[in-house]
């Protein structure tokens, strides 16, 4: 049973209000993007002490009624008047997309009013601050007198800025003007040190009386890159323009999602239509002015007529003066629709029906009288958000002027719905996402070229995801937060960390959405945000203990509200963008969200009955972030082992990161050495794959001193066999065995059979590594007779980067082609490839192959070698392999100069060995460069520098103890100094190199049945 979260009272799902506190119940305190505003009446004490109670009063009750009509014009709600100050919010208790100019336009009304109303005998002057920025806000808590309550930062700016604020004047923050842009006119003060703010603030001042109409968004709006991917549309465009041209009134429908380009695609069409003799009447709907009847087309007369925003009746009579025969009745509409003064007692005589019908024709009249110079366009920007009234008008001109050359141009979001489809006049275009290949032109236009750029460019195109209006919020985020330097389209990326949100211009598009959700819904949503795609109904339910119908219904009120859509692959939803999920989950509170992350954990475990899910490492995500620390460290741990057993060895380090998070927060302290120690030994697999050797001792040295303080010896002995693993990559082949000894040792007394083979297994590698390729068969021999239930369960060990029973197979195959059974070897390779036709994975793959590749040289196929190891090498970059990418590297170099391509080889082979890539595989791959780069070096005819490397083959391999890499070493720098006529040298070589070859049992190699690799 949940509670309530304003009082606290335990609840039920089916309660819709709490009975104690009466607060809805899916109402919580969420994070919002706002725009406050605070404003403060000047003088008021003085004014109250020298005019008495009674007179101050009906003052106060003046200015009040004042500022109070400026915020609710705008849409604004009124959070607190305490005495002469008013606080007044914009983007909160609902979500507004444009709440800053809402607050900014509010504030400009609120100075002309309150001028309006001032006298000598009663001044009226108020000072205002405004802010934008995020707040915490939602129910007020046990304290009834405060219903909504909010906090955060911009409510302290704004306080501030109006302190600063001279009387008759507003102060807008560089945060608020961000999201206003070019929308109203100010001027800039410069920056101020605010107390109690780290960092000056940029302060605007806001320049009363020349705010325009609903014209002015499309007219000021600037575009900081030419429009790209939408040449098409434009031509489309173009040629209905012709057509209205011509004489004939057309209307067509911009459609698309928030975002995508549609003004931007009107404002282009504009300024084309208009510099080849279209007159152009722009304007935006304005959803503040919404319920306002006849709104946009009174802001469509004033662009007509060339009025502004605030022109008298003076200047509506000079401009009908310029049309021909306005009637007395034309006149009269158009000052009531304009609000220009009085019509008169003819218009007022009128009965409303009479009234609307008069302005219907004095509108169209208007139109009429702008075709009569030539072809118009009427655009409307979001039309979606008109009034009725307007939007009844702008249908009956298509009735009313079928002839005349009349384009109707409007944009609207992609669930808009309208009567027009089947009208032959009208024509409608959709506004798709930009492709991949457009939107990485876009962000080049917009960010540059500069190498520095590369990461952030791919992060935001992938965050953007064919939204051109996000991704220039996110650059200009960066930008904002001093991320990027540099001008437009020239930038340069700043060192350091770079954690980008959700810009507020985002938010507050897509929060105004989620606003308007019921809060059931709105609470689904939020249940959505946190677990992820895909959406699934029951999991939602399980999660708020609702019904599965009743969560079916929320997601697809969600749907219908254009923030989700049917999953492409069918079965649930997905989000429509996926800043949508981000915008949505940034709202949560961090006690809110902990909440939703233990509700996902429990709904996808419950799902699963109580089983380790398809997906561990969301259940890990969800349990860290939901505080539930001991589920979390475990959870880790096996998308850990998924991890690793798919390849994705990066995945698996980073889940390994969150694991110790949690397990370093887990008590008691017994179970949290024991989850720390699985989560280490779980790792090594993975560190062991990408080549981090050092990562490896550290988590080791840390691991036994684990075991220690448990006392577990099972565990000791899995570390002591790691140890031995990593002593055989460093080339400490002694101290490797002995390792591996008393880890089978320990191992036998705690009767661990999985430790015992492994153990085993580690002395075959060493004993391999040694060049004793009779004990290294015994040893692989003896795991397969002795340890055939464990090689069945094809899995990976935990700490093993690969599959046991083709390990075991891989390094049987190797030492068979050194005793000179190539018919074997490929017998033990058909089988390891058999398993991993079972069951592939990616290292244990590259393994095999390697030992395939070497096969076929050993056999003179190089050519069949070396499509094999380019193909191995692309599994090592995918997967980022970098234990087994040196030594695939060096033997492609060596294949490749066998068949042919000396110099190619060599191009391969010099950079790698001047970047030390070697080190990245562990001391264990250091022959393999030298070795291979001497036989490019003889295939290309520079026998000098072939012994040089020859040489060095030599020193690898000894300085290892890598006896049989010394004799096949030996054996090339013998061939090396007969190339160069040293005789006495080459001979001398060639009886050392068969000499090791007869101590390690390479009788393929003394006996030439098999090729060394030289030429």
């Amino acid at each position: 049973m949940n509670a309530c979260a304003n009082c606290g009272t335990p609840r039920e799902a089916r309660h819709r209000f709490c009975w104690s506190c009466g607060a809805l119940l899916d109402a919580q305190r969420e994070l919002k993007h706002v725009t406050v505003l605070l404003a403060d009446l000047c003088d008021s004490t003085t004014r109250v002490v020298q005019t008495g109670a009674e007179a101050g009063q009906a003052y106060l009750d003046t200015a009040y009624r004042l500022m109070s009509e400026a915020v609710e014009t705008y849409g604004g709600t009124r959070m607190q008047w305490r005495g002469d100050e008013l606080l007044a919010l914009f983007g909160a208790p609902l979500a507004q997309e444009d709440h800053a100019l809402r607050a900014c336009l509010a504030a400009s009304a609120m100075l002309e009013s309150m001028q309006a109303h001032t006298t000598a005998q009663a001044p009226m002057r108020v000072r205002i601050g405004i802010d934008s920025g995020e707040v915490i806000a939602g129910p007020g808590g046990t304290d009834l007198s405060t219903p909504y309550r909010v906090d955060g930062p911009p409510i302290h700016l704004a306080s501030r800025l109006e302190q600063l604020a001279p009387p008759g004047t507003a102060h807008v923050s560089g945060n608020t003007m961000q999201l206003v842009g070019d929308q109203i006119e100010t001027r800039l003060l410069g920056k101020r040190e605010i107390r109690g703010f780290n960092a000056p603030v940029d302060v605007h001042e806001i320049t009363v009386g020349s705010q325009g109409s609903a014209a002015a968004p499309l007219a000021r709006r600037r575009y900081l890159v030419p429009m790209v991917g939408r040449a098409e549309a434009i031509d489309d465009l173009k040629a209905i323009a012709e057509r209205v041209r011509a004489g004939a009134f057309c209307a067509v429908g911009v459609r698309g999602e928030a975002g995508v380009g549609k003004s931007r695609l009107i404002a282009e069409l504009c300024t084309h239509l208009r510099a080849t003799g279209f007159a152009v009447a722009p304007v935006t709907a304005r959803a503040y002015a919404s319920h306002v009847p006849y709104g946009l087309v009174a802001d469509l007369a004033r662009v007509l007529l060339g009025l502004g925003a605030g022109n008298s009746g003076a200047s509506l009579v000079h401009a009908e003066g310029l049309l021909q025969e306005p009637s007395d009745l034309h006149s009269a509409a158009l000052t009531d629709l304009l609000d220009t003064g009085d019509p008169g007692d003819a218009w007022r005589a009128l009965t409303p029906v009479q009234r609307s019908e008069r302005i219907a024709e004095t509108f169209a009249w208007l139109v009429r009288e702008r075709t009569r110079c030539g072809p118009v366009v009427l655009a409307v920007d979001d039309v979606f958000l008109a009034d009725r009234g307007s939007l009844r008008l702008l249908e009956m001109l298509a009735r009313r002027l079928p002839s005349q050359p009349l384009l109707l141009l409007m944009s609207y979001r992609q669930d808009y719905v309208h009567r027009w489809n089947d009208a032959p006049w009208f024509a409608e275009h959709w506004v798709r996402p930009l492709p991949p290949a457009q939107m990485v032109t876009l962000a080049h236009a917009l960010l540059g070229d500069d190498a520095s750029l590369s990461d952030i460019r791919a992060g935001l195109l992938d965050r953007a995801d064919g939204n051109p209006f996000f991704l220039e919020q996110m650059v200009m985020t960066l930008v904002d937060g001093g991320n990027l330097s540099g001008p437009p389209g020239a930038y340069r990326c700043v060192p350091g960390e770079s954690t980008l949100g959700v810009p507020a211009s985002i938010m507050a598009v897509i929060g105004a959405r989620v606003d308007r959700l019921p809060p059931a819904a709105k609470a689904s949503l939020e249940a959505a945000a946190i677990v992820g795609e895909p959406l699934e109904a029951g999991v939602i339910a399980s999660m708020r203990e609702i019904d599965e119908a009743e969560a079916e219904s929320h997601l697809r009120q969600a749907m219908s509200g254009g923030l989700i859509a049917a999953a492409p692959a069918g079965g649930g939803y997905a989000f429509r963008h996926g800043l949508v999920q981000e915008a949505v989950a940034a709202t949560l509170t961090r006690s809110r969200r902990g909440q939703l992350h233990r509700a996902a954990f429990d709904a996808l475990r419950q799902r699963g009955g109580g089983q380790p899910s398809e997906n561990p490492g969301v259940l890990a995500h969800h349990a860290y972030n939901g505080e539930q620390w001991l589920a979390a460290a475990e959870c880790a741990q096996r998308a850990m082992s998924r991890s690793i057993a798919r390849s994705d060895n990066r995945d698996a380090l980073r889940v390994f990161s969150l694991g110790l998070e949690a397990a370093r927060r887990v008590e008691p302290e017994s179970a949290q050495l024991a989850s720390e120690l699985a989560l280490r030994l779980e790792a090594l697999g993975a560190q062991m794959a990408v080549g981090l050797f050092d990562a490896i001792v550290t988590n080791l040295e840390r691991a036994e001193t684990i075991t220690r303080a448990l006392g577990d010896t099972r565990r000791q002995a899995a570390v002591a066999l790691q140890l031995a693993v990593v002593l055989w990559t460093r080339g400490s082949y002694r101290q490797g065995l002995e390792a591996a000894a008393n880890a089978g040792a320990v191992a036998r007394a705690a009767g661990s059979r999985t430790l015992q083979m492994a153990a085993l297994q580690t002395r075959m590698m060493i004993h391999h590594g040694l060049g004793r390729y009779a004990e290294a068969g015994a040893d692989a021999a003896e795991v397969e007779r002795e340890f055939v239930a464990e090689l069945t369960a094809r899995r990976l060990m935990p700490g093993w980067a690969v599959i046991a029973s083709v390990n075991v197979k891989a390094f049987l195959a190797d030492t068979l082609i050194w005793k000179g059974e190539p018919a074997a070897a490929q017998a033990a390779l058909d089988a390891a490839y058999r398993e991993l036709s079972i069951e592939d994975h990616a290292f244990s793959r590259v393994l095999v192959d390697f030992v395939q590749a070497e096969l076929w040289l050993a056999q003179q196929r190089p050519d069949e070698a070396s499509a094999l190891l380019r193909a191995a090498l692309e599994l090592c970059r995918v997967h980022e392999l970098a234990n087994m990418h040196p030594a695939i590297l060096a033997y492609l170099g060596g294949a490749m100069a066998r068949s042919g391509q000396a110099l190619q080889a060599l191009a391969l082979l010099e950079p790698a060995i001047a970047a030390k890539v070697s080190l990245s595989g562990g001391r264990y791959n250091e022959f393999y460069f030298p070795f291979n780069l001497a036989i490019a070096l003889q295939a290309a005819g520079r026998p000098e520098e072939a012994l040089v490397a020859a040489r060095g083959a030599c020193e690898a391999a000894g300085t290892l103890e890598q006896r049989g890499h010394e004799a096949r070493a030996l054996l090339l720098l013998s061939s090396a100094e007969a190339a160069t006529g040293r005789a006495d040298d080459a001979a001398l070589h060639a009886r050392q190199a068969m000499a090791a070859a007869r101590d390690c049992g390479m009788l393929g190699l003394v006996d030439g049945r098999i090729a060394n690799g030289h030429a």
